[in-house]
Order: structure tokens, then C-alpha cells, then sequence
């Protein structure tokens, strides 16, 4: 039996394994990943090789599970009493450090007696390659601002979409099949390895975790204060130099630094919804590669070292939240960040600096190697939700938006179908404003700055259509994507945009006529026609514009025009709350 050692010996005595393949100036395809897994798969009793699913390209996506003596299913690894630590690599095949790492990873912990001891309490789940399509696509130059490796792989799918903004509307088969497949594993951790951008500076590593204000209190104060200190602590033991991911206020790092915003279209965003820590481990780009691979496995080796010293705590923390998400009453939403919370924190870096430009003559940003810095910058990095929304009892979804339902269902959300018509108290949302931005962004025309007026009113649902009730530990999920105002609404990426068009129209000199009708039997009607009038010349000149205003407040206007499909529940009409509206 392995005796699990202290985090501080741990750290003190692991070192890279000797005769290393894995850390080099190149990296390995994803035939070689699989090839180098599939081997221990035969030769190792705790570990297996699994497929998840697909690239859209149709190449097999696997997971290689390390979790001696129990199993290699979810339910006999929480048997076990073992909580997982799922990473994900090659999400930007240009990125590949994780890659190598995560090899590095599996032939440590299978090898070493020692190390394996940080998966007493914990199983290990490895994508090798998640976007495989896009590791086929090796080069060298799509990553201009990067030292290193010779060649690697391309940030787009098969489809040319950017994985790491496709987890809400999941167009890629790779997102489906890592979503299904996550669901199933539900892991405490979610790892995920990137090479940065940005400014320069002396740091190999950035660290960038879940945003901290929008976990449940206790996960994300686990997160926050014990989880990002001793990865803290882990690296400067390790002599690793560690920053918070971050954005920059202005030109320069000593202008002010601001942690990252991950909404729920981004990975950690996305697994915050099921009260999950979100990790990204981001190599700094300019570092040497190997120095960049041993950082980015030293941190994957200090995640399972806090996993497996708070291994009671985790668990304990992870349930009371979920807990607390079945049971919340409001989710704040579209977080803003708080420019009055700011706190300073040290800074190594170099000397920025200006000079001409040998391209444009004008000047141009440098960071001086010879003057290396060491400052305290300023930090921001608490955001407060913008929008709060209550949680109704449930949401009911029309039959023909079925494919929603679909998508709720693969994130393992549970929706009942209605048998019978009934009748129910909901909210109807108009959509009152909206903005689009003018080029597609991953394959859609994303909608912003979204409002929405309200109505209550009695419906009556049929049979066939589709109620999700609240009250499930994926309610977070659940908001996020059906509140129409919310920034990552199927909404807001354009599921609906049918109600956005309007479909009857009228011949101006045939309701010429009807519009004088309507006029003469509505006081109220002329008089706002008036008032707008007197308020705009414009529309006073316009007389189309005047007879569309008569038109929309009609009798004529379509009903349905800007109708958000999707009703909020507030209660049953002659059915008390509890029971079952499908049967």
C-alpha cells in the first residue's frame, strides 16, 4: 500500500524523470500521442485507453484514464471514493506544451512508485489531442509571436472553428463528444493547457482558474484560498516563475493588469456552470519550449498534489455546491468588472521601452532583456454580476424548438415531455433591443447588449411540448442559456433569430385606409402618432414610417414578431407545485 507524503516533501523531492523523450524542440503528432498511450494502455493494469467520441473530421477523440485499483468507469471511480482531475490537451494545436506534458505525466505517475502516490485519492483522465483535425494541420508559422516547437498544429477545427468558444453552442462534433463525455466523468478539476499571448515579462507560467466571484462561495473560496496558493507555492518550490493569467490596462504591465473574464462560451466558464474548478495552465510564448513543457507538467503535478491533500475538503466543497445551485433563489449574470477592488501584487519583468520602427519609422513597443524589473502593478480581478435573474419554477420550451431541448438533455439536464395539455402562469419575453455585431464570430452573428420586456399571462402548454424544471444541480447551466439577456444565451447566438423577422407586411395605399379607421375609433392611438410627430421631424416627413407605426400598434401586427419563445413558469393553474405537469 502507497503511503501518501506531505505536499511539501512531495514537491521537494519530485524531479523530472531521468532520460526524458518527451521534452524537446519538437512536438508529437497525434498518431505518436496515441500510439505512446495505447502501449502503457497494454502494459500497465491501471491504466486504459478509452474513445469519447470524434473530431468533426471524423478521427476517433480518446481519454487515457490512470486510476490504479478502481476501474475505469466514473461510478467505480467515485466508488472508490476517489474524486478526478480531467485535463485537456490540444484544444489550440498550435499550443502543444500540454501534450508533451501530459505524456511526461502518464509515464511519471505509471513508472514511479512515489508519484503515483498522488492518485490515491484521485483519477486522472488525459485527451491526448481534442482537436485532432487541427494537429494534422502542422506548420510553422501560424503561431508568428511563439519560440518554439519546429512545427505544430492549427488553431481551427476541420470546420475552422475555435474550440475554446464553441462549449455553449457546441457546432463541432469535437464539443459534443468532450461535453457528453464530461457529463458522464462529472470531474472536480477541469485542466486545460495553452501557450499565452501578450506582453512580455519573466515568467514561465501564467495561471489562469475559474473566475473566482462566480463559483458557489465555498468552492470558489476553496479555489482562491487554498487551491491557488499551494500551486503557488508548488512552482516557487520548483523554482518556476508563476503570474496570474492576466489582460493589461494599457501599453505595459505597469500600467495596471486585469484578470481574465472566462464567460460561459470559454472552458473554465462553461465547467463553473457545474460547480467545477476550472484550470488553464498558459506557457509564457517567448520562453525556451522545453522550460515551458517541464512548467506546464509541474503544475499538472502540483493540482493532483492539492487534490490529493484536501482530497475530504474537495469533495465536501464540491457537494455543498452543487447543493447550493439546486436550492439558489437568483444568478447574477454578465459579470462586470469591479474597477474599485484593486490590490497590488509583485511584478517581474522587463524594462518596456520605445524605438524607431525598421518597418514603419514610427515608434514602436520594445521590452529591454538587459533591464529586468521588479515592481508591484496594480491588479483587478473581481467582477460583479450586471443582470440578476430570479429562478423561476421551471422554463417550457414549444415542441418545434425541440432541438433545444436536445442540447439541454447532452449536458445531462433532465426534461420532462409533456403527455397531456396543461395549463400554466409564465413570463413572456419581447425582445426589445438588441445588437449584432457585423462579422461572424465562430460561425454566428453574435447578439449583444440584449433587453427584454416581460408579460405574465396564462398558457396553455400541449402535449409534446417540453418542461424543464429547476431545482437540478445543473440550474446554473440551465439560466445561463435560456435567460435571453444573458451573453451566452442560445439566444444570444442566434437559435431563435427567427422571431427576430417579421413575416406580413401591408400595401401603404391599401391600409392607407385602415390606418384613418383605426385612428378615428382610438384616441389614444392618434395621440401617440402626434406626440411622436412633434418629437421627431423626421418621421413627421416620413409618411411610410407613420403608417408602420399605426401598423404595429394594429390589430394587423403579427403577435409572434420578436416573441421569445421560451416561457418562464411561475406556477401551475389548478395544480399544486409538486406535482408532475406531464402526467
Amino acid at each position: 500500500m502507497r503511503v501518501t507524503l506531505s505536499l511539501f516533501l512531495l514537491a521537494s523531492a519530485i524531479t523530472v524523470p531521468a532520460q526524458q523523450p518527451f521534452i524537446r524542440d519538437s512536438t508529437v503528432t497525434w498518431e505518436q500521442a496515441i500510439a505512446r498511450y495505447a502501449d502503457p494502455d497494454a502494459g500497465y493494469t491501471g491504466a486504459r485507453l478509452l474513445e469519447i467520441g470524434q473530431d468533426d473530421d471524423g478521427s476517433p477523440l480518446h481519454v487515457f484514464v490512470i486510476s490504479d485499483g478502481s476501474g475505469f468507469t466514473p461510478d467505480s471511480i467515485r466508488a472508490a471514493g476517489k474524486n478526478i482531475l480531467w485535463i485537456t490537451n490540444g484544444i489550440h494545436p498550435g499550443e502543444p506544451d500540454g501534450v508533451d506534458a501530459s505524456l511526461m505525466l502518464a509515464q511519471a505517475l505509471l513508472e514511479s512508485d512515489q508519484l503515483m502516490g498522488l492518485a490515491v485519492h484521485t483519477a486522472v483522465c488525459i485527451v491526448p489531442v481534442y482537436n485532432i483535425s487541427g494537429a494534422k494541420r502542422r506548420g510553422s508559422f501560424s503561431r508568428a509571436n511563439q519560440n518554439g516547437p519546429v512545427e505544430y498544429g492549427f488553431r481551427g477545427n476541420a470546420r475552422n472553428l475555435d474550440l475554446n468558444r464553441d462549449f455553449i453552442k457546441t457546432d463541432s462534433e469535437n464539443a459534443r463528444s468532450l461535453e457528453r463525455a464530461l457529463v458522464r466523468w462529472d470531474p472536480d478539476i477541469y485542466f486545460e493547457t495553452h501557450v499565452s499571448d501578450g506582453a512580455d515579462h519573466q515568467y514561465v507560467m501564467e495561471l489562469l482558474t475559474t473566475q473566482k466571484d462566480k463559483l458557489d462561495g465555498g468552492l470558489g473560496q476553496f479555489m482562491s484560498r487554498t487551491m491557488v496558493p499551494e500551486l503557488q507555492a508548488w512552482m516557487d518550490r520548483k523554482a518556476i516563475l508563476m503570474c496570474p493569467y492576466f489582460e493589461m490596462e494599457g501599453e505595459k504591465p505597469e500600467e495596471g493588469l486585469v484578470g481574465f473574464y472566462d464567460s460561459p462560451r470559454y472552458s473554465t466558464g462553461y465547467n463553473a456552470l457545474f460547480d467545477r474548478i476550472g484550470i488553464l495552465a498558459e506557457s509564457h510564448m517567448l520562453k525556451p519550449y522545453a522550460d515551458r513543457v517541464n512548467a506546464t507538467y509541474q503544475l499538472m503535478l502540483a493540482t493532483l498534489a492539492v487534490m490529493d491533500q484536501h482530497a475530504e475538503d474537495l469533495k465536501k466543497t464540491r457537494s455543498r455546491a452543487k447543493a447550493n445551485s439546486a436550492s439558489m433563489t437568483e444568478i447574477g449574470l454578465n459579470w462586470m468588472l469591479d474597477t474599485t477592488a484593486i490590490e497590488r501584487i509583485p511584478w517581474l519583468g522587463w524594462e518596456a521601452r520605445h524605438k524607431p520602427s525598421e518597418v514603419s519609422g514610427s515608434q514602436r513597443l520594445y521590452y529591454d532583456h538587459g533591464s529586468p524589473t521588479n515592481r508591484s502593478v496594480p491588479w483587478m480581478d473581481s467582477y460583479r454580476p450586471a443582470l440578476i435573474k430570479q429562478k423561476p419554477v421551471g422554463y417550457l420550451i414549444p415542441q418545434a424548438w425541440s432541438e433545444i431541448a436536445d442540447r439541454l438533455r447532452m449536458q445531462g439536464v433532465v426534461v420532462e415531455q409533456l403527455t397531456s395539455s396543461r395549463t400554466f402562469n409564465v413570463e413572456e419575453d419581447s425582445i426589445a433591443e438588441f445588437k449584432t455585431v457585423q462579422q461572424p464570430y465562430e460561425g454566428h452573428y453574435l447578439h449583444r447588449s440584449i433587453r427584454c420586456t416581460s408579460t405574465l399571462k396564462k398558457h396553455t402548454a400541449r402535449a409534446g411540448d417540453f418542461f424543464v424544471r429547476t431545482g437540478q444541480t445543473s440550474d446554473r447551466f440551465i439560466m445561463e442559456v435560456l435567460e435571453p439577456e444573458a451573453e451566452d444565451s442560445y439566444f444570444a447566438w442566434g437559435f431563435f433569430d427567427s422571431v427576430l423577422q417579421q413575416k406580413e407586411w401591408f400595401s401603404d395605399y391599401v391600409f392607407e385606409d385602415i390606418a384613418a379607421d383605426l385612428l378615428k375609433k382610438d384616441p389614444a392611438l392618434k395621440a401617440a402618432l402626434e406626440a411622436r410627430r412633434a418629437a421627431d421631424p423626421e418621421f413627421a416627413k416620413d409618411a411610410w414610417a407613420q403608417l408602420y407605426f399605426v401598423y404595429q400598434r394594429s390589430p394587423y401586427f403579427e403577435k409572434s414578431y420578436r416573441k421569445y419563445p421560451v416561457l418562464r413558469v411561475k406556477g401551475w393553474d389548478h395544480l399544486p407545485p409538486g406535482s408532475d405537469p406531464s402526467h
